[in-house]
């Protein structure tokens, strides 16, 4: 026990992301530095005091691909904040349709009074509505993992789960949004920040990779 106090000081002190000895088979995707490892719009996310900052940006993609995974990380909203994260996307097109966002929104905020169901945090965008008021106020730090695993998402937000759903069932009768959303047949693709003009902080960002 004691190592492994040593270890996350370190880490902590050189702002690097640390992995918890009970989270074996994850692996860091931000170094607390700069954006090594992603592509897109890395002039819109900065680096401050170790966490990675949309300042606003654009799309911020991970270089490499994902299937089946677990994504977990650390997100500070600011007031009425927009983002999103894309999964199985690709770097061209709209990662909202040409692949799958799940929701980042202060959606306690007066302007999203009248937004759909599957707008709200958390929510597969246009597919899959999430359950409401699980995040923390804003200005605290929110836990989030989301999981991609053949045609089942799961997306737990601060320990409760808000999104568990299979793709073919729930587009049984088509999306909720009434649009084509090819991406939900992408088998893998980009996991990635997709900005709207707010400020967000992220931290601790980490996937660990699933079998098939």
């Amino acid at each position: 026990m004691r190592y492994i106090g040593i270890v996350v000081a370190i880490g902590l002190l050189s702002g690097f992301a640390v992995v918890a000895a009970e989270e074996e088979g994850y692996v860091s995707l931000f170094n607390g530095k700069d954006v090594t490892g992603w592509t897109g719009d890395t002039k819109g996310y900065v680096v401050e005091n170790g966490n990675l900052v949309c300042k606003p940006g654009g799309n911020l993609f991970t270089e490499k691909e994902f299937a089946n995974f677990s994504f977990k990380f650390d997100f500070k909203l600011t007031p009425g904040a927009n983002n999103g994260v894309g999964i199985r996307a690709p770097l061209k097109g709209n990662a909202a349709y040409d692949g799958m966002e799940i929701q980042i929104l202060d959606d306690r905020d007066p302007q999203y009074k009248d937004i759909q169901p599957w707008q709200v945090h958390g929510s597969i965008y246009g597919i899959v509505p999430a359950k409401r008021d699980k995040l923390k106020p804003v200005g605290e730090w929110n836990s989030e993992e989301i999981i991609a695993d053949g045609r089942n998402v799961k997306v737990i937000l601060n320990g409760e789960t808000i999104v568990e759903a299979n793709l073919d069932e729930a587009t049984a009768k088509g999306t909720m949004d009434e649009k084509p959303h090819p991406g939900l047949k992408n088998e893998k693709g980009h996991i990635g920040f997709l900005g709207h003009g707010s400020v967000i902080e992220l931290r601790n960002l980490r996937v660990k990779e699933l079998g098939k």
